[in-house]
């Protein structure tokens, strides 16, 4: 056997040494370049380039406009078309060096027209018409189940403009970001899924440049469209039409632009944009449709509209048969870029890329191995160079290796795995140090009794523990000058599911009538607003154990126990009749249990930076809720029982926005105080600022209910309404609509409250980004107006007094 290896290895050398002379002779030209557009810079996507007047030798550039040009032959010439764009020819002198070009298109003058004239139908059409005929049947999320292992690599690059500065620091800068990316980060990325909707991503291994304990979750799919056949493709947290959805020929424009052959198949090579004079969410890109069961082989995608963007994004999408029959992603690429970034001209770029390997077509896959968690970490993710240079699907360019270098060697000296964790506790509200974090909502708050609260909140982190969590505040209203205090223990039994056991201690205001839901308050939510307008507050000293427990994929509970003594801060008393005589109360406790329920349907749990966070992905979110109170219980005053339950859901239509509903209810059995009855949810200012999901024109303590129902409905039409150049506020209407009943009012002494039994009605319009403007070119705040209306019964005799006119604030990276 030694012989006959020998043997063989003797011709190979001899093949390559007979080979060498011509290898040497025939020098490969090798170099890279750019198509951008010519009045606005931005990359093409899809653009054909052919060497040397060739029709057919050539290549096309990605998603980010790139292409890479090898020929044996010398290259004197280049042909490049684009459809929208003139075609372009550019010569290139013999024995220049050419490492890398920018080539610019420009527009052309007279775009297609979006009716050809033909007989008939358009053709192209017909062929999307097929492609959605069949998307189910090619549409991979209808599978029984499949899986497969995956390469991610996330890139963010800083590209420096041209232009040379005398400004120290900045040529510092610019110099570095030439050689450097900002960072690098892998992943190898294993992916379950059993219909309808068991998904399970577990982060095999990853690496991320400057960082020594990679475990924070950025896999591809929290930020890529993945699936080109559903209704809407969310692409930079916008939800766009897909143009291979039923009807989308109404609304976008489609060319057949070329025609390609791949065994006893035809590739029709398509482009589509909006069709001119439609204001909708639109998409513009190239489509190649496979006639084997008119498929997607290939698809590229951009916003239609970037008039306004700060964010410009572009993908691409590459599939392929997995087996002999069914079609799977292959390739998966989003990028984004932000054109002046901090700098004028300084762009910003993030690069997705996954590669998509080892895909398993209905496999049998156990429903016991999906426990819920969407996206989970190994515990031991960082490998060797030997994985890596194994599992890569393309070796690191010099330009990674070079980062990678010097952000560890950064790290060691600057701690970014410290800074990180203070980023992560920022977006929870907290300002994080060793052993202890500053709760940062605790430390001001604005509301009507006390003007202005200035307190202090500490807890502990997990550098104190990792299962056990201490909490504490203190504040000071300057207004009603009382303190406010409590404290609270934690004990994570089981992070992954979410359970927990804590008990709290406070003395602190509460809404007199006030309703809130289990996990329905996080930081920086605009509800927050309305706290300023609310009058009707209770002075309460309340004791809680609460145990949470995640039960299913998409359901937490909460089973809570509590005591609570109120105080009215009012001139109300309640008449109880319970006892041998009547007495006028006007502070009381309520002891009692606490069932609390919340179903998100199709929600993610991701797991990162040693937290579990959970994410809503557009699906409805159902609360529901019993308490029984019980008399002399923990020293309880009532005996009675409170049902309430709460509906969210926000969905997007073709032609008219995101249509949007809250409905809530509740229902009281017995005779208590308003404190614990139902308040309308009001926000009335004459001008203040805009709470969602609130009554704008209702009054702090007008209404009273024990048993009630409300709507609050939008729809936002985004920026389809007006579009007036740059001028394209976001346009809403808006409806609210509350129906209630008060049993024994009699029992309400010095009560200044109603029922809404005949029904409450509002509406109003709200124009958002009125004035908007650009920060550090990567974020746009805006500016709005609203005015809302009350009418019905419950409206007042002097006109003015039911309007309410509101300022809306808003911010977007689109």
């Amino acid at each position: 056997m030694n012989s006959r290896r020998d043997k063989m290895l003797n011709r190979c050398f001899l093949f390559l040494f007979l080979l060498l002379p011509g290898l040497l002779s025939a020098q490969i030209t090798s170099f890279t370049g750019t198509v951008v557009d010519s009045l606005t810079g931005e990359a093409l996507p899809f653009v054909t380039i052919l060497i040397n007047d060739s029709q057919t030798q050539g290549t096309s550039s990605d998603t980010a406009g790139v292409f890479l040009i090898k020929s044996t032959k010398p290259v004197t010439s280049l042909t490049i078309s684009y459809v929208g764009y003139k075609t372009r020819r550019v010569t290139i002198p013999a024995g220049q060096k050419t490492e890398s070009i920018t080539i610019q298109l420009t527009p052309e003058e007279k775009q297609l027209e979006d009716v050809l004239v033909i007989a008939g139908e358009n053709p192209a059409n017909r062929i999307i018409k097929m492609a959605v005929k069949n998307r189910d049947q090619n549409n991979y999320a209808k599978l029984k189940s499949y899986m497969y292992t995956a390469y991610e690599k996330f890139t963010v690059n800083g590209v420096p403009p041209d232009t040379v500065y005398s400004d120290s620091l900045r040529t510092k800068i610019y110099r570095y970001l030439k050689d450097n990316h900002l960072m690098v980060l892998e992943a190898m990325v294993e992916r379950k899924f059993i219909a309808p909707d068991l998904v399970k991503e577990t982060v095999l291994a990853q690496n991320v440049s400057g960082l020594t304990t990679p475990n924070f979750t950025l896999v591809a799919s929290q930020f890529q469209t993945t699936n080109f056949y559903e209704p809407y493709l969310n692409i930079a947290t916008t939800d766009f039409v897909n143009p291979v959805s039923p009807n989308s020929w109404d609304k976008y424009f489609f060319n057949i632009e070329d025609t390609l052959y791949e065994g006893s198949d035809t590739v029709f090579v398509l482009s589509y944009r909006p069709t001119r004079g439609k204001n909708f969410a639109g998409l513009s890109g190239m489509l190649e449709i496979n006639t084997g069961g008119y498929a997607i082989q290939r698809v590229t995608a951009r916003p239609a509209d970037t008039l306004l963007a700060t964010m410009h994004v572009s993908i691409e999408q590459r599939y392929a048969k997995a087996d002999s029959i069914h079609w799977f992603p292959t390739y998966l690429e989003s990028n984004l870029t932000f054109r002046n970034f901090f700098w004028q001209g300084l762009k910003l770029e993030g690069s997705s890329k996954t590669y998509i390997k080892e895909a398993v077509i209905n496999p049998p896959l156990a429903r016991k191995d999906f426990d819920g968690v969407s996206i989970d970490l190994m515990d031991d993710l960082k490998k060797d160079d030997v994985f890596w240079n194994h599992n890569r699907a393309d070796s690191l360019s010099t330009k990674e290796k070079r980062t990678y270098y010097l952000l560890d060697s950064l790290n060691r000296r600057y701690h970014f795995d410290r800074k990180l964790a203070w980023a992560s506790a920022w977006q929870d509200g907290l300002l994080r140090f060793p052993y202890v974090s500053v709760q940062i909502y605790n430390t001001i708050k604005f509301n009507k009794p006390e003007f202005m609260r200035i307190g202090l909140g500490l807890e502990t982190n997990r550098d104190f523990s990792k299962r056990y969590v201490l909490s504490g505040f203190a504040a000071y209203g300057i207004r009603d000058e009382l303190w406010k205090y409590g404290g609270s223990v934690k004990w994570k039994i089981v992070e992954p599911k979410n359970i927990t056991l804590k008990f709290s201690s406070s003395m602190n205001y509460e809404e007199n009538g006030g309703l809130q839901f289990f996990q329905n308050n996080y930081w920086g939510s605009l509800t927050g607003v309305r706290n300023y307008t609310i009058t009707q507050f209770d002075y309460v000293n309340r004791q809680e154990l609460d145990f949470t427990a995640r039960i299913r994929k998409a359901v937490n509970i909460q089973l809570a126990s509590f005591t609570a003594l109120k105080k009215i801060t009012n001139d109300y008393l309640f008449l109880d009749n319970s006892g041998d005589e009547p007495q006028l109360l006007s502070e009381f406790r309520f002891s009692g249990v606490q069932a609390a329920m919340r179903w998100s349907y199709k929600e993610r749990v991701v797991e990162s930076l040693d937290h579990y966070y959970w994410i809503n992905t557009g699906h409805p979110v159902l609360w529901l809720q019993v308490t029984q109170g019980f008399k002399g219980f923990l020293q309880g005053d009532f005996t009675y029982t409170k049902y309430e339950g709460q509906l969210a859901y926000a969905f997007n239509t073709k032609s008219f926005g995101i249509t949007s509903f809250t409905l809530n209810a509740g229902f009281v059995h017995g005779i208590i105080p308003s404190s614990e009855l139902y308040a309308g949810r009001s926000s009335y200012a004459p001008i203040g600022l805009y709470a969602p999901g609130s009554f704008q024109t209702m009054r702090s303590g007008e209404f009273m209910n024990d048993r009630f129902a409300a709507l609050y409905f939008k729809q936002d039409f985004l920026n389809n309404v007006i579009r007036w150049g740059h001028f394209q506020p976001n346009f809403q209407f808006v409806t609210n609509i509350g129906w209630g009943q008060l049993q024994n009012p009699e029992v309400h002494v010095n009560s200044t409250f109603q029922s809404m039994e005949k029904g409450y009605y509002e509406s109003g319009i709200v124009m958002n980004s009125l004035l908007a403007k650009k920060f550090f070119g990567i974020i746009r705040l805006g500016v709005g107006a609203g005015v809302f209306y009350r009418y019905g019964p419950y409206a007042f005799a002097h006109e003015i007094d039911n309007f309410s006119f509101k300022i809306t604030l808003s911010y977007n990276l689109k």
